[in-house]
């Protein structure tokens, strides 16, 4: 705690009570974790040392201009002046400094005139600069401390000056738990002044027909401007278009430069957090998140030839291949001599040749042509009818579908394998802030303007070379409409919160961010993103596919297959049969 070590003048008591009663409102209102900024004119030095000595938390004092590091980030503000010229050069050099308007003030004037701490003056004065939360402390006509604020009224411009709540029973009743709540939240009724709001169309975000704005941010911005009692003016960006960014030569553009040229109070766009934003505007408390991911063409269809393996999964291909394998197996145990002395060592009866081709004529779906008479041979064989038909069934369910379909091989995982294979990238240059650490992307990113988001897409669909940053939803927004195909990279950029931007201390962002609180924890948000993220389109819908030729380009794989392998089987047996017959003769010959 530093205290100021200067003599005081003779008169110097008159004003110990409006120190000690500033400081009682600043014990019971301001917030200890911050440090205060005190600015005084020097004639009021002992009121100053009385304030100090009642509030011993943290402080800053300044008596004169110099270059304080900490008035943008300072909340709490205590001014001592003799008269409203001191009051209004303190605000020009505040004004100078960038300082917090929206933070709490207590100016305490100090000269027994009336006329020269006039509250009237003094509320339009801090009018003009924008600050709202202020108590105004001089000595009325009987000598005593007296408080004063002010609030907007219905004609869109200060009201008169008003005594401070519990003002009464605070400082002259010596009440200090009626000393709390003294710096209410302000601009929570409107009184139906109009509210200027930048936007532009953003399905389904944001949608403009008709003058009335709809759709998830559309709906919640309703239901903002009807809490605050205001009129709402609609506006789209003056500058460019789409969320805007800050340009190279320092200006901005697109919705944000509404607010920050003061064109709009404030921009609803689902705009997520960037550095650049975040250094140059004030944001509200975020009530949803946007997820940034890089898009780019579908990638390749899987060849046709294998449509007739894709209603199985890995396991069900395996055993069906062993099924098969297993069949084989047995054809070839039942041809060969080894069975046949198995068969008469223990007295089996023979088995049909035929029996093990109905069972292939079973399988591929054709009917069974004959039984065995035999009962075991017979339950046997139904088993086996049982459960082909059952395989069958199941796969040609499967296959009309897997028939009409067209399944993507997966493309890029990464942005990086999309740079290794010479893709150029980019989306909206707000978004480039993300990739500040990675100059491999920073340095060689493209920038898309808002408007050309959804030309882009567009494009991508038919096959453009390119990989995009965009929104999610937007994404989904685009592939919910027939015949557009992406490929969205697993690889996800960012999942950022979203927020209405105002302009840096801005009054209404403490009585919007009251309101979304509420709006949030009960649930109006997220069934208001909900309703509208389920919004139909009146598009027409997928016709089905006609099947091609090429779709049984696998069927006739297989049977061409068959056909190489049959006359490749009958070759050999020709072959063979050709040579046990010549060997036949010759031992006949030989014989004779």
């Amino acid at each position: 705690m530093t205290f100021i070590d200067r003599p005081s003048p003779d008169n110097c008591s008159v004003f110990d009570t409006l120190a000690i009663s500033a400081a009682e409102v600043a014990l019971n209102n301001f917030r200890w974790q911050y440090a205060s900024l005190i600015l005084f004119n020097p004639a009021f030095f002992c009121g100053v040392n009385v304030f100090l000595k009642f509030y011993q938390k943290s402080i800053i004092i300044g008596q004169s201009t110099f270059n304080p590091w900490v008035v943008e980030n300072t909340k709490q503000f205590v001014l001592f002046i003799s008269d409203l010229t001191d009051l209004l050069d303190f605000l020009d050099w505040l004004k100078t400094q960038r300082f917090n308007n929206t933070g709490k003030y207590l100016v305490i004037c100090n000269t027994i005139a009336g006329w020269t701490c006039d509250e009237s003056i003094a509320v339009n004065l801090l009018w003009e600069y924008r600050m709202a939360n202020v108590i105004f402390i001089k000595y009325d006509e009987f000598q005593e401390p007296i408080g004063f604020t002010y609030i907007q009224d219905y004609t869109c411009r200060n009201g008169p000056p008003i005594e401070v709540n519990n003002w009464a029973t605070c400082i002259r009743s010596k009440n200090s738990t009626k000393c709390q709540d003294m710096f209410p939240i302000k601009f929570k009724n409107l009184h139906r002044c109009p509210l200027t709001v930048s936007t532009f169309e953003q399905t389904p975000f944001m949608m403009l027909g008709n003058g009335t704005p709809t759709g998830a941010d559309g709906d919640l911005l309703r239901v903002i401007i009807k809490a605050l009692n205001a009129s709402l003016i609609m506006v789209t960006p003056k500058l460019g278009s789409g969320w805007g960014k800050l340009e190279e030569n320092g200006t901005w553009s697109g919705s944000l430069s509404d607010v920050y040229y003061d064109w709009a109070n404030f921009s609803m766009t689902s705009a997520s957090i960037t550095l650049h934003r975040y250094r140059y505007f004030q944001m509200s408390k975020d009530y949803r998140t946007v997820t940034i991911v890089w898009i780019t063409h579908p990638s390749n269809p899987e060849p046709s030839l294998f449509k007739l393996l894709r209603p199985y999964r890995k396991e069900a291909k395996i055993i069906l291949c062993l099924n098969f394998i297993v069949i084989m197996i047995a054809v070839a145990i039942f041809k060969s001599k080894y069975w046949t002395s198995i068969r008469n060592k223990f007295k089996i009866n023979d088995i049909p040749d035929g029996i093990v081709f109905y069972s292939w004529e079973i399988c591929v779906g054709l009917p069974a042509s004959k039984l065995p008479k035999k009962w075991s041979l017979l339950y046997l064989t139904l088993l086996w009818i049982l459960h082909c038909y059952l395989l069958r069934t199941l796969y040609q369910v499967y296959l009309i579908s897997s028939l009409q379909s067209d399944v993507r091989i997966d493309g890029f995982v990464r942005i990086e394998d999309a740079i290794a294979a010479g893709y150029p990238y980019g989306g909206g240059l707000a978004l480039k802030d993300y990739f500040i650490d990675n100059p491999l992307i920073y340095n060689n990113y493209k920038n898309i303007e808002s408007n050309q988001v959804y030309p882009t897409m567009k494009e991508l669909s038919k096959g453009l070379k390119f990989v995009a940053a965009v929104s999610l939803e937007a994404t989904k927004v685009f592939l919910r409409k027939p015949k557009r195909k992406l490929h969205i990279l697993p690889e996800r950029i960012i999942k950022s919160p979203t927020v209405i931007f105002f302009k840096k201390y801005s009054s209404l962002a403490q009585s919007i961010d009251s309101i979304l609180t509420n709006l949030i924890e009960a649930g109006v948000v997220q069934k208001i993103y909900k309703d509208n993220s389920y919004l139909r389109f009146d598009v027409d819908k997928d016709a089905p596919k006609p099947i091609t030729l090429q779709d049984y380009s696998g069927c006739f794989m297989i049977l061409g297959g068959g056909w190489v392998a049959s006359l490749i089987v009958f070759s050999i047996e020709k072959y063979m049969y050709h040579k046990k017959h010549t060997l036949i003769i010759n031992k006949r010959k030989a014989f004779h």
